[in-house]
């Protein structure tokens, strides 16, 4: 719902703004401005999806899999999360785990190492696919014409920058803990097992 919210009413005041400054300048009709705006912030939706495709099905699984530093917040980057106080955010943030049938807004099965190993997985696809989308969802900007590429254009980019970068934020952050409650269990059941 907060996403939608904020692309809503993102999409409202730069049509509004545009309205009333672009469009007299450059001849643009109220409903062409508005009408740019949704195709600009359908392409950026367009760009993630088939960026979040490519990520999932032709990178290989090998990548993704098992417990791997890289993708993991480091302690200067978790302090800075900490101080823009993602614990207060981070369950707005969209999930969009349910494409691939795996949610990642709880951990449901905490003992057992293949479901956080799944977890951490899936986590993984996610920051890659979130930053691919980053970096090549300004290509929406150009979905404009050319004379609405700053007003329009950039302004979408901006804000879907801003919604691709806050889940990179959340999976590298929730990933610290999972990297740790895969070590206790492994730890466990290692006791256990002697």
């Amino acid at each position: 719902m907060f996403y939608c919210l904020t692309i809503l009413i993102s999409m409202a005041v730069i049509s509004a703004v545009n309205v009333f400054t672009v469009a007299p300048i450059y001849g643009y009709e109220f409903y062409e401005i508005i009408i740019w705006t949704t195709v600009c912030t359908i392409s950026a939706i367009v760009i993630d999806g088939v960026c979040a495709l490519v990520v999932r099905r032709l990178l290989p699984k090998r990548w993704f899999e098992g417990i791997k530093k890289g993708f993991v917040a480091t302690p200067k980057e978790s302090k800075f999360y900490q101080k823009i106080g993602i614990k207060k955010w981070k369950d707005k943030v969209i999930d969009l785990g349910v494409f691939t049938g795996f949610r990642k807004n709880k951990i449901y099965d905490p003992k057992n190492n293949e479901y956080v190993l799944r977890y951490v997985l899936e986590a993984n696809y996610g920051v890659v696919c979130h930053l691919v989308g980053v970096g090549l969802g300004v290509f929406c900007a150009l979905c404009a014409p050319k004379n609405l590429w700053l007003t329009i254009g950039v302004p979408v980019a901006v804000v879907n920058l801003v919604l691709s970068t806050l889940p990179v934020f959340v999976l590298r952050y929730n990933l610290i803990k999972l990297h740790k409650l895969y070590r206790v269990n492994a730890l466990l059941n290692k006791k256990s097992s002697e």
